[in-house]
């Protein structure tokens, strides 16, 4: 990759990078929602996984655009700059899906999962909301009208998943994750239960035999 030199630069970079994120999203979230017990959480996870595919289509108009701009402005240079869609690696997303595969690899409650898995995709999408954020306000400061609008569709699509994410977590999953219990803990108190339930018998049973002899 040529040299960044100024906003214009930063922001071709900023779309590669998008673009490399959600590539790795759409490939990684079916893992979520593989692992995801709380039907709602499925639903906003696959839900999201469409969308996500419509923010990487979006993004390839947007190279179209810029490529086209920048042709007639530097003969060609953006285009070659383009030439494949693996020019830019996200490592932020890359990083938080290993984190994320790491965290679900861990022996857990299905309560406490559906909470790990919120916290995991919600850290992805703030790195989103940033990311979008910053290359709107890059191709707003450059003009680039319809760069910004585009990229502002997405950074609203972003801030609606985050918000379905913590209103799901808050009103539904964080709490039932609160009072989970582990189910071979809850298997031993049935048997202290049930043991003590049968001395007491046991106890009361010999206690009426005594009587009977008395």
């Amino acid at each position: 990759m040529k040299k960044i030199i100024d906003l214009k630069d930063l922001l071709k970079h900023e779309i590669l990078d998008l673009y490399s994120a959600e590539e790795q999203i759409i490939e990684g979230l079916p893992v979520m929602i593989a692992q995801a017990n709380n039907p709602k959480l499925k639903e906003a996870l696959s839900n999201h996984l469409e969308v996500t595919k419509t923010h990487k289509d979006r993004l390839d108009k947007i190279k179209e655009s810029i490529m086209a701009k920048s042709e007639e402005e530097s003969n060609g240079f953006f285009s070659s700059l383009f030439g494949g869609s693996h020019t830019v690696t996200s490592i932020g997303v890359e990083g938080l899906l290993k984190e994320a595969k790491k965290l679900m690899a861990e022996e857990m409650t299905q309560e406490a999962m559906d909470a790990a898995i919120i916290g995991a995709a919600q850290k992805i999408e703030h790195y989103e909301i940033a990311a979008y954020g910053t290359a709107r306000a890059y191709a707003s400061e450059l003009n680039m009208d319809l760069v910004r609008i585009e990229l502002d569709k997405t950074l609203g699509e972003e801030y609606e998943a985050d918000d379905s994410l913590t209103k799901l977590a808050v009103g539904q999953v964080n709490p039932v994750a609160e009072n989970a219990v582990n189910a071979e803990d809850q298997e031993d108190s049935n048997d202290e239960v049930y043991d003590r339930l049968t001395n007491s018998v046991s106890i009361m049973s010999s206690s009426d035999n005594v009587d009977d002899e008395e």
